[in-house]
């Protein structure tokens, strides 16, 4: 069991410095993280302009079809009369 133990030894003292950058991996990712949160929540606001934006000319697409469609309709009412 010693000679497995004293091989060991040199094998865990060289994977130490692993062990820290994975630590340290973990904790720049950790920072990462909050910062893109911080990020999405500053352009939550303009998602739902987006879609506002999006409902609005939806709107004022069915208000030219409509209006296309009385107008024409209208004409063609003039041009039997």
């Amino acid at each position: 069991m010693k000679p497995l133990q004293q091989l060991l030894i040199p094998f865990l003292e060289i994977l130490k410095p692993f062990l820290y950058m994975k630590e340290q991996l973990l904790q720049s990712m950790k920072h990462l993280q909050q910062l893109l949160i911080s990020f999405l929540e500053i352009l939550k606001p303009f998602l739902y302009m987006k879609e506002q934006l999006l409902q609005t000319l939806q709107f004022w697409q069915l208000v030219f079809r409509v209006k296309r469609v009385t107008s024409a309709d209208t004409k063609e009412r003039g041009d039997k009369a």
